[in-house]
């Protein structure tokens, strides 16, 4: 997946980082749209970061840090790459102590006893 011309040359970097740090087969054809905006919205992000810290130019940046930020949560999900959509859909569950394994524990017997 190549990125865009229109993306600008903070977001390009992004979606590259990105789609290289995936599986080949992670996103599709149809993930391009959402993609694109994920990386507008993380290079918007880093820009409002960085006028947030001059002290000349703060006004309006929160604002525009903090809907990116939420756009960025939105299309991470979406997208599949945030930490929760890297989990397995079914978490394997651990096994009950049993009953014997418990008693066995509580008067301090081991397994090579």
């Amino acid at each position: 997946m190549k990125p865009p011309e229109s993306l600008s040359e903070a977001a390009k970097a992004e979606f590259i980082r990105i789609v290289m740090a995936e599986k080949a087969d992670h996103f599709r054809k149809s993930d391009l749209s959402l993609l694109t905006q994920y990386c507008e919205s993380a290079a918007l992000a880093e820009r409002a970061v960085r006028e947030l810290q001059r002290e000349d130019t703060r006004a309006g940046w929160l604002a525009k840090w903090e809907k990116a930020n939420r756009n960025l949560v939105a299309l991470s999900a979406r997208l599949r790459i945030c930490p929760q959509s890297r989990q397995p859909n079914n978490p394997k569950r651990p096994q009950p102590t049993s009953y014997y394994e418990q008693m066995r524990l509580e008067d301090g017997f081991d397994e090579t006893d």
